[in-house]
């Protein structure tokens, strides 16, 4: 309540403000909010959309490069080698009695030998 009565002070009593530039005017609008929210699309779409895409990309062309042998991490949290792929799953073998059949999508990672995980 006390911003308020400041508010209603300065207003009744203070000058009024001088008319600024152009740039002044430009963000004093009601043009200006469109601009911010464009901005902001801007700034998430490049911070955080555009690089979690690519980080997808590579990961479908790893997956689609998917061999007998290779090393993967599942979503999970399994480190396993795998022993057959087809197109929509995946046999991996966690251990020498363990074969478990995956989603190729629960495979979040494939591990290149010289990457340690």
């Amino acid at each position: 309540m006390l911003f308020v009565s400041d508010a209603w002070a300065q207003a009744a009593g203070g000058a009024a403000p001088a008319a600024g530039g152009p740039l002044a005017q430009f963000f004093g609008g009601p043009s200006s909010t469109i601009v911010m929210f464009g901005l902001m699309f801007a700034i998430m779409y490049f911070m955080l959309i555009r690089p979690q895409n690519e980080e997808k990309k590579k990961l479908e062309k790893k997956l689609d490069a998917l061999q007998k042998g290779d090393k993967v991490l599942t979503t999970s949290g399994i480190v396993a080698t795998v022993v057959s792929v087809d197109k929509e799953r995946a046999i991996l073998k966690i251990n020498d009695d363990v074969k478990v059949e995956f989603v190729r999508a629960a495979i979040a990672q494939v591990l290149t030998p010289g990457e340690k995980k």
